[in-house]
């Protein structure tokens, strides 16, 4: 055997093949070196949320998305874009146990190669990856659906009706569901000229009415059926009703309203059935001429007013000028206050206004004939009900003596009075007695009250 060897010269040859291994690998590693290689933005996987949820009801909101990947390995290897392909980095959320909150997880490496391989995943860059998870509950929001688009000419859109549901169950994390205010759509009303019903998509949203971003909410429904009513719009007049007063009738003035006119939206057959809207009935006798009475605007049921309309209308009478009747205002300065509590009162009363314009009405030959100093201005009042201080009270206008053919306006009267205490009433600014009907600044009847 040794010869053998010998003659066929095997250690040398077994040598040289060693040593030919030796160049060999030393070549490999001086051409193709093993390195630390980092591979940057590798996606994070989260895995078990399933397990998650249904342990601790809990879910995933927030996490490190993408980490930066250190491998080691020859060059050409850890330089391959199969490497990036293949390489994975996940994190194991379904061993938290702690309740909702933020945790840094130790994320696992995979590089797709066997063991033993020459490609050894590192580190990651960050080391450890954030995750916030929140607890599934649920909570209702209301819905809300606002038109879109412009019906046809004469037609209004009113407000839409969710049909269906006006509330939806969303369910989410409660940091999310927090930021949610209602369901919000929009439903297309162009060209429309009668009521319909259509599906409208949903979408939720936060106060500010911007869409809710979070992707872990879910809803029980991302439509809903509405009704969208659709009403033409009338223009119907404005009417009032006269009651003819002893001097003034229907037949001699001039009715102005503003606006003459008021549109209307509802319910086409109750619109049809309009002719006027009536404000209700102004007594001729009650009415002072040329000055605006603002009166409500009634409206029947299934009708509305349409948008910019106002509520109430200003109603003004005048006389025709063809008729022979004036009008004269006067300025009465005697007041009669009475005092129902007087036999018991520990006030003094002390009238403060001056005087109280008022209107008569007839011809002028007979306006002319008035005597002012016959108006005055009856005050009832329980002084000791008001107490001290200053107080509007009703008055009452009195005349007497009238020349035939003249009538007093009866309008509302309203007189400021003070009542203070006995002893802190001004003895120059005692109250009248009642029945007196001088005036309190000293000035006569005729002097105190001017015609027109």
């Amino acid at each position: 055997m040794k010869e053998f060897m010998k003659k066929h010269d095997i250690w040398l040859r077994l040598l040289a093949i060693l040593l030919a291994f030796i160049l060999w690998i030393i070549a490999r590693d001086y051409n193709n070196p093993h390195v630390n290689y980092t591979l940057t933005d590798i996606p994070v996987t989260i895995i078990g949320a399933d397990d998650l949820l249904s342990s601790s009801n809990l879910t995933v909101i927030e996490y490190t998305s993408s980490v930066d990947v250190r491998v080691y390995g020859n060059l050409d290897q850890v330089t391959s874009t199969t490497l990036r392909d293949r390489i994975t980095v996940s994190v194991d959320v379904s061993q938290i146990t702690d309740g909702a909150g933020e945790y840094a997880l130790e994320p696992v490496i995979n590089t797709g190669y066997t063991v033993g391989s020459s490609v050894e995943g590192v580190s990651t860059s960050p080391e450890r990856v954030r995750v916030l998870v929140d607890e599934v509950t649920s909570t209702t929001v209301p819905v809300r659906v606002e038109t879109s688009g412009t019906p046809a000419d004469g037609y209004r859109a009113g407000t839409p009706e969710p049909t269906s549901t006006k509330e939806i169950t969303v369910e989410g994390p409660a940091s999310e569901l927090a930021e949610i205010r209602y369901a919000y759509g929009t439903v297309d009303v162009s060209g429309r000229t009668s009521t319909f019903t259509n599906e409208c998509q949903i979408q939720l949203v936060n106060d500010a009415g911007d869409p809710i971003t979070g992707t872990h909410v879910t809803s029980q429904t991302d439509t809903v059926t509405v009704r969208v009513p659709i009403y033409p719009v009338e223009s119907i007049p404005l009417a009032v009703t006269l009651t003819d007063g002893d001097t003034l009738t229907a037949e001699q003035v001039n009715v102005d309203i503003n606006p003459p006119n008021i549109s209307l939206l509802g319910d086409q057959n109750t619109l049809a059935s309009l002719t006027e809207i009536n404000l209700g009935t102004i007594d001729l006798d009650t009415v002072r001429t040329g000055v605006a009475i603002e009166m409500e605007i009634p409206l029947p049921d299934g009708v509305r007013l349409d948008s910019g309309q106002p509520s109430t209308a200003q109603v003004t009478i005048t006389v025709k000028e063809e008729e022979n009747v004036s009008t004269r205002s006067v300025q009465v300065t005697n007041f009669v206050p009475t005092d129902t509590a007087q036999g018991q009162t520990p006030y003094s009363v002390q009238v403060l206004t001056d005087s109280v314009e008022i209107e008569l009405r007839g011809s002028q030959s007979a306006l002319d004939q008035v005597d002012v100093s016959t108006l005055s201005i009856g005050l009832t009042f329980d002084s000791v009900s008001l107490g001290t201080g200053t107080h509007t009270v009703r008055g009452v206008i009195a005349a007497t003596g009238l020349p035939t053919g003249v009538t007093l306006v009866e309008e509302d009267v309203e007189v400021e009075i003070e009542i203070t205490e006995a002893a802190d009433a001004p003895a120059s600014e005692e109250t009248p007695p009642a029945g007196d009907t001088e005036p309190q600044d000293g000035t006569t009847p005729e002097e105190s009250g001017g015609g027109t």
